[in-house]
């Protein structure tokens, strides 16, 4: 397929357009969270968009301190999280530390009731 493998924890650049509603669009960094296993399989990857329009860490918010090629403070936006074709991707930036991904699995996990 000759398609990226991406991990889980991986801060992705996405072009999230074409957007419906209060979707975010845009090409903006996103988060990977769908399992690296499950990653290699499918042509998917579940990712959560962020923004640098800061309204402060929650519980469906996480801080990002800029860091490698994710040049400005941003959030994750846990309430946006989504399935995306890997040919929206148009290039690796970073990763996530293992707090980061602990409070984004909080989260989540919280937004689906599991």
């Amino acid at each position: 397929m000759g398609l990226k493998m991406y991990k889980r924890g991986d801060i992705v650049l996405v072009n999230l357009n074409l957007q419906k509603n209060n979707e975010a669009g845009k090409i903006r960094p996103c988060v990977v969270i769908s399992e690296t296993d499950v990653n290699e399989i499918l042509d998917l990857i579940s990712i959560i968009p962020c923004t640098t329009d800061i309204l402060g860490e929650g519980l469906f918010r996480i801080s990002l301190n800029p860091r490698e090629k994710l040049d400005k403070e941003c959030e994750a936006m846990i309430e946006q999280i989504r399935g995306v074709s890997k040919t929206r991707v148009i290039e690796s930036l970073s990763c996530v530390t293992n707090d980061e991904i602990c409070k984004i699995e909080l989260g989540v996990k919280a937004l689906l009731g599991v």
